[in-house]
């Protein structure tokens, strides 16, 4: 399944789902796929309402380090099983490693389970301290504090201390992260857009950012663009190597991924040494419903979107894509563009070979062979993904009404917030359990609204289920 057609899946499920916003805004997990063993502690200051916001993070090296990599995505599902299971007073989390993993996007086999063995140490050892940076949604204020992300975990395994494909856990998450969720301080999170990206690093950045899109203080408010210090954001992504250049490098995969699935319109960088810029201008969607992946990485190299859809449509996407490539290696090469989206599209409509193949640039065969391999992992990652998803489907259709239509309510509640009054969302239950209205569609409708933008149209439509 290429990526255009992972794209069509994701608007047709109900893969968008919401996430602790505190956890996803402060970035608790180095974006870094691989840190050095000393690399224990990191802290960071930051502007809170006018006043400064600290917060630190310490762990052992014995447990690799400070988390980091895979534990963002290990975390996230975490966060996300809670979430589904209700945000359960106690805190705790039960489900199996095989289920982790699948929620996590990655591959239930023997690596990925000593990834989640490790991971969870770490998870359960790093120590974080807090200085009003917390925001406690039902006080409304800034709060200080410690705590670990994992308070405790228990694993029933038939391999002492390792983590196996038949293990059962009961995962305890920190007592601020359970309140802060039933206190309904969650944002959106693009659940399928988030697996489907192929680096942690670029998971990593793509939840760190989508969270600084969010106003913390009305988390339906989102912006445009977000501006940071270099510095400042290598320090929020917890980069180990602070040299300007450096960091520039460490992003780069992960800006170039976010710009060719439309995420990011463009990366800016501005001024020179500690008082550089960057600049994020974020994409008007995240995967089109009618445009591909391909079309969007052109709309991102400012290729007009009437014009990228006529060059696909007319020429097809294997050559557009061979031409795109080829663009991109001879930029690389040193190739000097005066208007390169120009560039861009006369390198695709090239019927005389006016563009020599850049030195190192693999032939269009190559990299057709690159390409399906490619295409082969992304096809497991989403069988996996709707296989789960059809196990949730069949799971919630196979509760009875009352208890469907409890489920959807929390979800809703997640979503709309105040939006409804205790007595409207009483007697959306009650329409719900007597089976008025289907929940499961009333969730999926909700939801797809409040990544939209279209809540008020969505409760006029409730209306008749809430007056």
């Amino acid at each position: 399944m290429t990526r255009e057609r992972k794209s069509k899946v994701q608007r047709g499920q109900a893969m968008q789902r919401f996430t602790e916003a505190n956890v996803a805004r402060l970035g608790l997990i180095s974006i870094q796929e691989r840190i050095p063993a000393d690399f224990t502690r990191w802290a960071f200051e930051f502007d809170v309402d006018g006043r400064m916001g600290h917060l630190s993070c310490f762990s052992p090296a014995e447990c690799g380090g400070v988390p980091h990599g895979l534990d963002g995505d290990i975390a996230n599902a975490l966060i996300d099983l809670f979430m589904e299971q209700g945000a359960p007073e106690n805190g705790t989390v039960t489900t199996t490693a095989s289920q982790l993993l699948l929620r996590a996007g990655l591959h239930n086999n023997g690596h990925y389970h000593r990834v989640l063995t490790e991971s969870l140490r770490r998870l359960k050892q790093a120590t974080y301290t807090l200085s009003h940076a917390w925001r406690d949604h039902e006080q409304q204020r800034w709060t200080s504090g410690t705590f670990s992300y994992v308070l405790a975990y228990e694993v029933t395994s038939g391999e002492r201390d390792t983590v196996t494909e038949g293990a059962v856990l009961a995962i305890t998450l920190a007592r601020q992260i359970g309140q802060s969720i039933r206190a309904k301080y969650v944002k959106p999170l693009d659940y399928a857009f988030l697996t489907s990206l192929e680096r942690p690093l670029t998971r990593a950045l793509y939840r760190l950012l989508d969270a600084k899109r969010h106003d913390p203080h009305d988390l339906t408010r989102v912006v445009a663009s977000y501006q940071v210090n270099l510095l400042d954001w290598a320090a929020e992504c917890k980069i180990v190597d602070l040299r300007t250049d450096k960091i520039r490098r460490t992003l780069e995969g992960a800006h170039e991924e976010l710009r060719e699935r439309g995420y990011l319109q463009e990366v800016v960088y501005e001024g020179r040494g500690r008082k550089q810029t960057l600049t994020y201008r974020f994409g008007v969607q995240l995967v089109g419903e009618s445009d591909s992946a391909l079309i969007l990485a052109l709309v991102a190299l400012r290729v007009a979107r009437p014009v990228a859809r006529k060059l696909v449509d007319t020429l097809g996407e294997a050559r557009v894509q061979a031409r795109l490539n080829k663009f991109r290696a001879l930029l690389a090469s040193g190739y000097k563009a005066r208007n390169a989206s120009a560039l861009l599209v006369d390198v695709i409509k090239d019927e005389e070979g006016k563009y020599a193949d850049p030195l190192g640039f693999a032939p269009p065969e190559q990299e057709k062979a690159v390409q399906q391999a490619q295409v082969e992992r992304q096809k497991r990652a989403v069988v996996d993904f709707e296989h789960e998803e059809r196990e949730r489907e069949a799971a919630f259709q196979a509760l009875s009404l009352e208890a469907q239509a409890d489920q959807t309510v929390r979800t809703l509640q997640l979503v709309l917030k105040t939006r409804l009054d205790t007595a409207q969302y009483a007697r959306l239950r009650s329409a719900l359990a007597a089976g008025r209205a289907d929940a499961g569609q009333v969730a999926k409708a909700v939801t797809k609204a409040a990544f939209e933008g279209t809540v008020e149209k969505v409760l006029e439509d409730l209306a008749v289920l809430t007056g």
